[in-house]
């Protein structure tokens, strides 16, 4: 069994305990406003981005204790504990009838808890797919083909569940849970026994051939490695300080950075809270749910041609456009009159634009600047500066709507996703007029423009010809990621 049904009855789960109906959930059953929502909406990525490391290092040592099942385990102890968590909310909304600040803080204790448990799951369950396609040997590509069933199972559960919501009520959720849960431990234990099973074969196929290998070890004259009783290469030290400071190194950097920045606040807010319009709009569940079945469609294919769309734009025309493309959808969103909650899904397809464009111009952004043997903590670090942007984007969301209504609030973070965007222009505009400082010497120190990888320097910075300079004096060389061009 392949880890793509593991994704497909996770975001099952997901789905049926909110999704992206979370926030209309939390409108209805647990009484909260707009700036309260955007408030514990924050904190739950907040924890998120907290906890999930800690997770995928805890079902890393469960699965050293119990080999083929130890990550398993944690996915399903996530699973049953998430849902129990959601299930408080009902209880809660059993004892108390009316608003109180005692219920409230109970909700928000129960989202906390919640954000806990699930926050664990996609490091956890990416780490059993990538071992999965190691073990496999499958090329990296066909990690996101696993994450595709995900993608999936996203939308055809939210467009499957919005009428069901207008029919009996989001209460209806409170069933759909251990539903969820009961699906996803069927589908734990399917892959544990196959995998399982799997495993004992390759056992016994390498037991059988472990003579004849052994034969032909004898047979072959040993060499040492060329390293061997000689020094070991040289690792450079880095920290996060060092790759902080590499990452804003330049002009260029920075701007995207900071596009980037501005983009995750607002596209936090559409991710969160946007039902919440469209309730307002009068749209009902199923034709939200439909939107999301919009937003996958247009979503899928970019990411699939991400490697060819990279290529041929590079990472920073993809990031302008995943900006243009927010901005557009959100602007588009306010001019949508009461009673025609229809015409939103003709912005819709731009979401899968901004998603799949500025995650592969991100990801390809902190590969580039990131040295060699670095590649994980570079992504991590930008990773964090991003979801900081987040928690900003909801906490402020949610006040914003409450106090100014939707309108004020997309249209202000259009403009604020739209000063990144020009501020990252500007930085490149500023790299093309210094270009001619590529090459020069002062004090005897050469600044050399790297061409291509294949020269003596290595080259950091975007796919769409990123510059680095390799600064060397007296044999010591120090590495900066220089510019976009």
């Amino acid at each position: 069994m392949r880890p793509g049904y593991l994704y497909f009855s996770i975001f099952i789960w997901l789905v049926l305990t909110g999704g992206r109906f979370t926030a209309t959930f939390l409108e209805t059953i647990a009484s909260f406003d707009d700036a309260i929502i955007g408030i514990t909406i924050s904190i739950q990525i907040l924890i998120g981005s907290l906890l999930g490391s800690v997770g995928a290092i805890y079902s890393d040592r469960l699965e050293l204790k119990y080999p083929k099942k130890g990550r398993l385990y944690c996915l399903a102890g996530a699973i049953i504990l998430g849902t129990i968590s959601f299930e408080i909310h009902g209880l809660l909304k059993i004892l108390f009838k009316e608003k109180t600040t005692y219920s409230l803080v109970l909700h928000i204790l129960a989202r906390i808890m919640y954000a806990s448990f699930s926050a664990v799951l996609f490091p956890v369950l990416d780490g059993i797919t990538l071992a999965y396609l190691k073990k496999h040997q499958c090329v990296e590509s066909a990690y996101g083909r696993e994450r595709l069933f995900g993608a999936v199972s996203w939308a055809v559960s939210s467009m499957t569940i919005g009428p069901l919501l207008d029919y009996q009520g989001f209460g209806i959720f409170f069933w759909s849970a251990p539903l969820g849960m009961i699906i996803c431990l069927i589908v734990f234990a399917k892959y544990a026994n196959e995998f399982i099973q799997e495993s004992t074969e390759d056992e016994e196929f390498t037991s059988s051939s472990s003579s004849s290998t052994m034969l032909e070890m004898e047979m072959v004259d040993i060499v040492p490695s060329s390293s061997e009783g000689g020094q070991d290469d040289k690792v450079p030290y880095c920290n996060t300080v060092f790759l902080f400071r590499d990452m804003l190194s330049s002009c260029a950097a920075c701007g995207f950075v900071m596009s980037s920045f501005s983009l995750n606040m607002g596209t936090s807010v559409v991710e969160n809270l946007i039902f919440l319009y469209f309730e307002s709009l009068g749209g009902t569940n199923a034709i939200c749910g439909l939107t999301v079945v919009v937003t996958v469609l247009f979503e899928i294919p970019i990411f699939h041609y991400a490697p060819q769309l990279l290529a041929y734009f590079g990472a920073e025309n993809m990031q302008m456009i995943a900006c243009v493309a927010y901005i557009t959808r959100v602007v588009g969103y306010t001019y949508v009159p009461k009673g025609h909650m229809i015409l939103v899904l003709l912005f819709e397809p731009l979401h899968g634009v901004t998603y799949a464009c500025t995650k592969t111009a991100t990801v390809e952004f902190a590969a580039r600047i990131s040295p060699n043997g670095f590649e994980a903590s570079s992504q991590g670090l930008l990773s964090m500066i991003l979801g900081m942007g987040s928690v900003l984007g909801v906490s402020l969301g949610g006040w914003i709507e409450k106090s100014f209504g939707p309108k004020v609030l997309y249209r202000l973070y259009a403009g604020i996703v739209t000063v990144g965007l020009l501020v990252f222009y500007l930085s490149i505009v500023s790299t093309f007029s210094n270009r001619r400082c590529y090459k020069r010497k002062r004090s005897g120190v050469t600044y050399q423009h790297v061409a291509n990888e294949q020269n003596e320097h290595q080259a950091v910075g975007e796919s769409n010809g990123a510059i680095a300079m390799m600064v060397k004096n007296d044999g010591n060389s120090h590495q900066y990621s220089n510019c976009i061009t």
